[in-house]
């Protein structure tokens, strides 16, 4: 394939041309911001219960155009429109219902209890307050559902949002935006295209930014967010391991790890790209796992698909890449390896006997490539599995529940499973986070709100009375203090008693001074 083509131009499941989009200039991303801003004040007035029934009827809405936004998905991924709907819009009202619960519990004010011996009279609560505008800056490999960790917790918690979608899939976030101005708010839901320049335009906009995407542009957003002192929430990929123990229900095992290692044409940050299967079972589970892979349907075809075309030629560059250096390095092909010769398209491929200096083993492929490494036990199957750069998602494919619990929690990752993998991207009640190179980035839950709101603390004062350590500093404060220290180190009712008559001295002192 000689010819490059510009990101978003084409189908890249059969490469027809698609209509062109016209990136945002830096002077429309800031007007796009400042109408959001302007539309925010309003709806942060509002209060959690209406702005919760706005995201229920954006979610129906979406449900109500699941086809037409299946039919775009798959225009602009390659991806079969059934695939579309599975993986990104089947789900929505229910994500929709999690989201609200998380949000009317991350949203809570919370009490601060004070001391009425030390603070008389006064009260303090911490409460939440949006930020303003929220940037969203979204990868292509779920053009859609990628918003969804951010957008929904972004307008709950009162915030308006400026979307910015991958320039490889600008029209499904149109889309989504186009939907949003039917729903909520005139502009409180902002809309921007473009590539890195015009993200950078979003950053130098909002008050808040999450990004999602690679290392390297991820260190760029996060830097440009430093220097504005905004919060900033990344993930970054990963390079997700799976640990097979010889006492594996060895089909589902073979099924789940392609399940999550294919879904997507393996372009999900959460893909399952190393398996470490002890040596006991590795032959009968290569070749379960082959049998299965194989018969996985590519995009486009006569009938219904299981997996679609690579998103781009430079990610199909990248998986090619990745598979010959293997093959070089003593890697066995046990099925796929090569185009489908249709589009973008890669057969799904197993690759048996890898090793940890491969690429394929080291590197994000993201692609239908499987690595298999053949270890002697777990603990060297979990030891290889640490080392990586990366640590979003991992798990432990085991039938003792309690074994495979204990492995996983000693996975460097931030999501651990046992018999299963990745699913917890679906789920708004559950952090979608990792370590290492992945970022420290939080998506869902009421722990991914420190990037949508700041805390305020209010204190109030009812007390009739100074407090006792305002001016002036006479004699009595030298043995105020004494008491104080006198009480922190256990001192009894004596103590207090002494308090309490020094209080009423230093209270008729202080108020000498306005006499």
């Amino acid at each position: 394939m000689t010819a490059t083509h510009a990101p978003g131009s084409i189908n890249p499941a059969d490469l027809k041309p698609l209509s062109p989009v016209t990136p945002s200039t830096p002077a429309e991303v800031r007007e796009v911001a400042q109408k959001a801003r302007a539309a925010q004040g309003a709806w942060a007035a509002l209060p959690l219960d209406a702005r919760s029934a706005a995201a229920y009827a954006f979610g129906q809405k979406l449900l109500e155009k699941a086809d037409a936004a299946a039919d775009l998905l798959s225009m602009e991924t390659g991806r079969s429109a059934l695939e579309c709907k599975m993986s990104e819009l089947v789900s929505v009202a229910e994500y929709v219902k999690a989201a609200v619960r998380v949000a009317k519990q991350a949203l809570k004010p919370e009490k601060v209890k004070l001391s009425a011996l030390d603070y008389p009279g006064k009260r303090a609560v911490i409460e939440p307050v949006a930020r303003g505008v929220i940037g969203i800056i979204a990868p292509w490999n779920y053009p859609m559902g990628n918003f969804f960790k951010s957008l929904f917790p972004a307008l709950l918690s009162g915030n308006a949002v400026v979307l910015k979608p991958s320039e490889f899939t600008p029209r499904s976030g149109a889309f989504l935006a186009q939907l949003a101005a039917e729903v909520f708010p005139k502009d409180l839901v902002g809309l921007v295209q473009g590539a890195g320049e015009v993200g950078a335009a979003v950053i130098d906009n909002v008050d808040a930014v999450v990004f999602t995407g690679s290392v390297p542009t991820g260190r760029k957003v996060a830097m440009r967010a430093a220097e504005r002192l905004i919060p900033c929430s990344v993930e970054l990929g990963g390079k997700d391991a799976a640990l097979v123990l010889a006492d594996c229900d060895l089909d589902r095992t073979a099924v789940g790890v392609a399940q999550w290692a294919i879904h997507n044409c393996g372009q999900n940050c959460a893909a399952i790209e190393r398996v470490y299967v002890e040596e006991a079972i590795a032959d009968r589970f290569v070749e379960t796992l082959t049998r299965v892979v194989k018969k996985l349907r590519v995009a486009p075809g006569a009938g219904p698909t299981d997996l679609g075309p690579l998103q781009s030629e430079a990610q199909l560059a990248i998986v090619e890449k990745h598979v010959e250096e293997a093959k070089a390095k003593g890697a066995v092909v046990t099925c796929g390896g090569a185009r489908t010769g249709q589009g973008l398209g890669y057969q799904p491929t197993v690759l048996d006997k890898c090793a940890g200096d491969m690429q394929v083993v080291r590197d994000e492929t993201f692609g239908p490539v499987i690595a298999v490494l053949r270890v002697k036990d777990a603990e060297e199957g979990l030891k290889r599995a640490n080392d990586s750069r990366y640590g979003l998602n991992g798990s432990v494919w085991t039938k003792d529940l309690a074994r495979g619990e204990a492995l996983a929690r000693r996975m460097e990752v931030g999501v651990a499973y046992v018999n299963n993998h990745a699913f917890g991207g679906i789920l708004a009640q559950v952090p979608w986070t990792g370590v290492k190179e992945t970022g420290p980035g939080i998506a869902a839950s009421g722990y991914s709100y420190g990037t949508f709101v700041r805390r305020r603390t209010v204190l109030v004062d009812g007390s009739k009375n100074p407090d006792p350590w305002w001016f002036p500093l006479n004699e009595d404060i030298a043995a105020f203090s004494a008491a104080l220290i006198e009480r922190g180190r256990g001192g009894g009712l004596g103590v207090l008693l002494k308090l309490g008559g020094l209080v009423k001295k230093r209270t008729q002192a202080i108020r000498e001074l306005t006499k």
